[in-house]
């Protein structure tokens, strides 16, 4: 009995190497072997001549691939052109953004914010803060007050407005800071916020008054969306339109509607935004800025724009 299952076994192994030896059309004889010089996956080069039709086999003894004398020109050139196609490929994955591990003073920003709100009050033509620090395209175009451009990015029309600021800002301004740290973060807020503000001015075609701080709001979404854009080392459509169209998102969701939203300024300060985030990772400014010390700096640089901005204002 042992030895009849024996035969049976032997006799279906023989069966099964010849139908891998000679299955399709290709008779067994007439085949010779396809060089494969560069040693990939014979799986994949045979999904590869499977793909462009040429009739091949697989030899489990070699590991070569078998095709007959007339097609293996073909089927060089077809492996070559795969090798080609896929060099480098797939990329290495993108440097993962690490977090800095101070805590950003995202709140004690937002509350000084507050504050100062609760200090000069909302929107009115009888305040000296709104007269001399809302931004007036008249006043700076004319009379060179730039610091305007700074200083409105502090005062807000009334407390909705001062409380939307606050609530989207705080997450935005949060997480650009524990990307970029604190210091970084703020600066580029001001000066983003203040390019932002000075080609909404510049483009308008009318005299234009506008405060608040939702300028280097949506630049802090463009920050985002430009480190996004720049983050894979080999650029595709896709994986620089995800994260442009996902910032444009945003900016029609949260910055298009309202009384008072002054489109233009969301706009410009995602632009402006934008490019910085662009080239904070082409330049590789952000590896650069890593000390404590720096962020300090850069953190009492903020402070001080914004504090001579308001010197100039009230002088």
């Amino acid at each position: 009995m042992l030895s009849v299952m024996a035969f049976l076994n032997w006799h279906h192994s023989m069966i099964a190497k010849n139908e891998q030896r000679a299955p399709g059309k290709l008779e067994a004889l007439g085949l010779v072997p396809v060089v494969n010089e560069a040693k990939d996956p014979i799986e994949t080069l045979s999904l590869v001549l499977s793909a462009v039709g040429i009739d091949h086999q697989i030899d489990e003894h070699t590991h070569q691939l078998l095709v007959t004398e007339k097609d293996v020109e073909s089927a060089v050139f077809q492996m070559e052109a795969y090798r080609t196609e896929n060099l480098d490929w797939p990329p290495p994955p993108p440097p993962r953004q690490t977090l800095h591990p101070q805590t950003p003073p995202t709140l004690l920003m937002m509350g000084i914010l507050a504050l100062f709100f609760a200090y000069t009050g909302p929107w009115s033509p009888e305040s000296r803060w709104f007269a001399r620090g809302a931004i007036d395209s008249v006043a700076i175009l004319d009379h060179g007050e730039w610091w305007r451009l700074v200083t409105a990015l502090t005062l807000h029309a009334d407390l909705v407005h001062l409380t939307g600021n606050c609530l989207i800002g705080s997450m935005m301004i949060h997480f650009l800071g524990k990307m970029l740290g604190y210091g970084l973060s703020w600066l580029l807020l001001i000066l983003t916020g203040f390019t932002g503000n000075l080609l909404n001015v510049l483009l308008h075609q009318q005299p234009h008054l506008s405060v608040g701080l939702s300028t280097s709001v949506f630049a802090a979404i463009g920050i985002f969306t430009g480190l996004q854009v720049t983050r894979f080392s080999r650029h595709t459509a896709k994986a620089m339109v995800l994260p442009l169209g996902a910032g444009l998102g945003l900016l029609a969701f949260l910055g298009s509607e309202g009384i008072r939203t002054d489109l233009g300024a969301h706009f410009f300060g995602f632009i402006s935004g934008l490019c910085s985030g662009i080239l904070l990772n082409l330049s590789g400014i952000i590896q650069k800025t890593q000390r404590p010390i720096l962020q300090a700096a850069f953190f009492l640089s903020a402070l001080t724009i914004t504090g001579f901005s308001w010197i100039l204002a009230l002088r």
